[in-house]
């Protein structure tokens, strides 16, 4: 049997578009996900806007206008989330302990999309 002089090019070129082909199947699935990544943190953003958009709107239906809210984000490696809500207004310093625990309730009847993520609510 007759061994070709172009048998050893040819199994070049078949491992090398092996390789590409490899790459580029392994690159397409990679760009997947960072799509699906980036669609679900919109979709978050969105979810986030709208409850610190009803945050600001209770305060200022109880007489706490202007107040500086900021909402912090911890995102577990299982995808859970806990926020932290910080309120800042000179009057809701002035309250009692008992009146704050009651506005924190109010604000923490909020609903949420997404039941698994956690809130917890802090006046400074």
């Amino acid at each position: 049997m007759r061994i070709s002089r172009n048998l050893p090019l040819t199994i070049l070129f078949t491992v090398m578009m092996i390789v590409i082909i490899a790459f580029c199947v392994t690159e397409t699935v990679i760009s997947q996900s960072n799509e699906a990544r980036c669609m679900e943190e919109k979709y978050y953003d969105e979810l986030e806007a709208d409850y610190l958009a009803e945050i600001k709107l209770i305060l200022t239906s109880e007489g706490y206008r202007n107040s500086g809210v900021t909402m912090t984000r911890v995102t577990e490696a299982d995808g859970m989330r806990s926020y932290t809500v910080n309120i800042h207004h000179k009057l809701i310093d002035k309250l009692s302990t008992d009146e704050q625990e009651q506005l924190e309730e109010m604000l923490g009847e909020i609903p949420f999309p997404d039941t698994s993520c956690s809130f917890c609510h802090k006046f400074l």
